[in-house]
């Protein structure tokens, strides 16, 4: 043996005691574990885990949908009101009594006085009447007339205010009692009892008692019309001939 392989048989014979070295362990661990993490509960859980994630993934989809639900019934619900105020806003005319500043009124507020002097001056324009102003009281009443109603007025009208003219005839209309109708939706009936007197040259022709019948509705205002109320009806005669009529209607 040469001095080459008694060295290699020396160093091979020297271990861990002969260099005072504790030999290293290898241990295995126990069978169903890691870093003492008992593996048998893992599929226990991993299904936990999923079930967790499952059920807040439902959560959110039913949050996400009663979101979407309460978005619509509410966005549903505006609508609903804006259509209302719509509607309501289609029965509130404009108030103008002879200004330039105008606010709305729905039919149901509209006070008694205002209507009642409307009618008073209405009544005013179509009796009170002369040779000099009967023109301009009928066009003035004409006013606050519908299309229909102005057509009829003026070809009733024709003869006596040439007769007027011609013989200088002048009619004063005293109002004895009159009545007022209104419904719920800004229609109004009106009923007077009258006396027109007449004259002509100063002198006293003689009356005669009438009843003027009228129907009036609110109306959104127009250029050069002051009143709210548009008239829709117009007829006026003797009393006898109204109370002939109405006994006859019953």
């Amino acid at each position: 043996m040469n001095l080459k392989e008694t060295i290699v048989t020396k160093l091979s014979m020297i271990g861990p005691k002969e260099k005072g070295v504790k030999k290293e362990q290898i241990e295995t661990p126990p069978q169903g574990s890691y870093q003492g993490i008992d593996l048998k509960i893992l599929p226990k859980y991993l299904c936990f885990k999923a079930a967790l994630i499952k059920e807040k993934m439902t959560l959110k989809t039913v949050i996400a949908l009663v979101l979407t639900l309460f978005v619509c019934h509410y966005g549903t619900s505006r609508m609903e009101i804006s259509s209302l105020h719509h509607k309501l806003r289609e029965k509130e005319y404009i108030l103008a009594p002879g200004v330039l500043d105008f606010t709305t009124a729905s039919p149901q507020a509209v006070p008694d006085s205002y209507v009642n002097d409307a009618v008073t001056d209405f009544l005013s324009d179509l009796g009170n009447v002369s040779a000099n102003n009967i023109d301009e009281q009928y066009n003035t009443l004409k006013r606050f007339m519908s299309n229909k109603l102005k057509i009829a007025f003026e070809m009733e009208t024709t003869s006596w205010i040439e007769q007027v003219k011609t013989e200088g005839i002048s009619q004063i209309l005293t109002v004895i009692d009159k009545e007022i109708k209104a419904d719920n939706d800004g229609n109004y009936k009106v009923v007077a009892t009258a006396r027109a007197e007449f004259y002509a040259s100063q002198q006293y022709l003689g009356h005669e008692d009438q009843v003027i019948e009228m129907t009036m509705k609110l109306s959104p205002p127009e250029k050069g019309r002051r009143w709210y109320l548009e008239l829709t009806s117009l007829s006026w005669g003797k009393a006898e001939t109204f109370k002939t009529k109405n006994n006859l209607s019953k």
